[in-house]
This record gives C-alpha cells, structure tokens and sequence, in this order.
C-alpha cells in the first residue's frame, strides 16, 4: 500500500483554496439587515444633524439682527433723553423772559417817579402814578397765573387763610375774617401764600351770668 492510498483511508481533504471559503465568508440574512438599519441610522442622523446646523445659522443670524436692532434703538432713545432734557433746561431757563420783559415796563414807571423833583409834582399826581403802576403790576400777574385771594368778610379757610389774631363778636355765626394784614394769592390755582388776617368769632356765652340768672 502506497502512502496515497493511506491518505484516502483516513479521510484525508486536500487542501484546496477554493473549497468551502465562500460558506466561511458569506454573511447571514441577519447580519446583513442589522448592517442596513446601521446604514439607514447614519444617513438618517446626518441628515437631522445638517437640519440642525441650518436651524443653528438660521437663529444665530436673526439672532445678530435683533442685538443690531436693539443697539440702535437704544442709542436712538439715549439721544432722544439728551435732546429733551437740553430743550428743557431751554426752556427753564428763558421761560419767564417775557415775564421780566413785562416787568421791566413797571421799572420804568418807577424811575420815572423817583425822577420827579421837588415842587415839579403834586400828591395827587404822585399818588396816580403809583395807582398806575400797581395797576400794572396786578394785570401782569393775573395774566401769569397769579391771583388775590379774595378773603375780606368770608368764611375762614385754614387751607388758605392764616389767622393771626382773632375777636369775639355777635355778628357772626363762624370763624370770618374782618381784617387782612397781607393778601394771599394763589398760583395757577395752587396756594402760592396764604392770607394773613383777623378772625371774628361768635362771642361766647357768659357761664357764670348764666348760672346766675338760674
């Protein structure tokens, strides 16, 4: 017996390249599906990631346009604020130039009184001038806002009077003023002084007369 014919015997296999390799490299249906599903998740995740990115650049440029905006109209306001509070303090400080303008016609009055010498004038035409001038002096006030409180003979009001004295009376049946020391007035309806002046009062009853007529 040859060494061939011992090889055959014992079930020998050649060792042929291309016997049998296909079954060890060819992949089960299962791998091959659980490849694809890979495949699939990758170009599904990719795709969702570029969607991503564009969202992304999408706010972060409104993003950009919106802090422009806001920049902007926050230096609009600032000058804004700047320019109204340069006009106001313009106007706060030339707001009683007419005012004074109208004043100074009273100071001419005045010195034109102060002028007048001796024996070139007389009371009365003294005293006129002054009635003029305080004439004046009232219409430029009224017109500014400014008006007397008429107070003589009314009721007392402790909102706009101030009493400095007072007197016992029979006439009255409340507090009412019968003598002003200084005229109050008011200014755009706001107390701008008030009126200092005497108050009557209705006269009390004598209690120990009383208890004696009793």
């Amino acid at each position: 017996m040859s060494v061939d014919d011992n090889k055959l015997d014992i079930g020998y296999v050649p060792d042929d390249p291309e016997y049998g390799q296909d079954d060890r490299v060819q992949k089960k249906p299962t791998e091959k599906r659980t490849d694809q599903k890979k495949k699939s998740q990758v170009r599904k995740s990719t795709a969702k990631l570029k969607i991503q990115e564009k969202t992304i650049e999408k706010l972060t440029t409104e993003r950009d346009e919106f802090k422009d905006k806001l920049l902007r109209n926050m230096a609009e306001i600032d000058n804004f604020r700047k320019r109204v509070k340069k006009e106001k303090d313009e106007h706060q400080k030339y707001a009683l130039g007419d005012f004074f303008k109208e004043l100074l016609v009273i100071t001419d009055n005045l010195e034109r009184a102060l002028k007048v010498k001796e024996g070139e004038s007389t009371e009365n035409s003294i005293i006129s001038g002054v009635e003029m001038i305080y004439r004046q002096l009232m219409e430029i006030l009224n017109k500014n806002g400014v008006a007397e409180i008429d107070a003589m003979n009314k009721s007392f009001d402790p909102n706009i009077h101030q009493a400095l004295s007072k007197e016992e009376v029979d006439f009255v049946s409340g507090p009412t003023i019968i003598e002003v020391y200084q005229k109050g007035f008011m200014y755009n309806k706001k107390l701008l002084r008030p009126t200092l002046a005497k108050v009557a009062i209705q006269t009390e009853p004598d209690k120990d007369k009383n208890s004696q007529e009793e």
